[in-house]
């Protein structure tokens, strides 16, 4: 069974932003990626913005999706901490390109936050600031900005897993459990008790 077309437009453009950026990618190379000419991508998505809004929904809803099904397991604030990264890095796993995106707007979008309309990590985002609001309550969490510390636990996974190529490169060595020990480092810089 073959890919619908809006589908396969979405992924050879989610491929080529992740790559290029929206400044860097053009319609006519996502045409000619997903197998059809200007005028069949232009049917589905009449502008570059559309679909490029169109694919940070999907990167969105995916993200919000995995959230939602990891928040629904854990009940203590370690727990939900622990099903908001495994949820981000499930999607790295599952979907690199998408995060390379998200490295895109973060790049692309950061003097231009204001003409913003969608935001691939507000779900997470919001997420992350809740639980780390609540484990401050009870106790877990130390005190501070609840959003400087959601940027710092989100920056340590996405450099983390964005950067292993790089990291482990120039150390000369391959670490074999790369994410188990990102996520483990990651929960530790936010934790009163810094065992992860």
């Amino acid at each position: 069974m073959s890919i619908d077309r809006p589908a396969r437009i979405l992924a050879e453009a989610e491929r080529l932003f992740a790559v290029h950026g929206f400044a860097g990618t053009n319609l006519s190379s996502i045409a000619s990626a997903a197998g059809l000419g200007n005028a069949g991508l232009l049917h589905h998505f009449p502008s570059k913005a559309v679909l490029y809004r169109a694919v940070l929904e999907g990167i969105a809803a995916d993200l919000d999706e995995r959230n939602a099904a990891a928040a629904a397991v854990a009940d203590e604030t370690v727990g939900r901490l622990r099903g908001l990264i495994d949820a981000f890095l499930s999607l790295h796993r599952d979907r690199p390109t998408a995060l390379l995106v998200v490295a895109q707007e973060f790049l692309d979008r950061s003097e231009r936050i204001d003409e913003a309309r969608v935001f691939p990590l507000a779900g997470v985002v919001r997420d992350t600031v809740a639980a780390l609001d609540a484990g401050q309550r009870d106790g877990t969490i130390p005190p501070g900005d609840p959003v400087a510390m959601t940027a710092a636990l989100h920056g340590a996974l996405l450099f983390g897993v964005l950067g292993r190529g790089v990291y482990t490169a120039t150390a000369g060595h391959r670490p074999q459990d790369w994410d188990v020990e990102i996520a483990r480092r990651a929960l530790a810089g936010v934790l009163v008790d810094s065992e992860g």
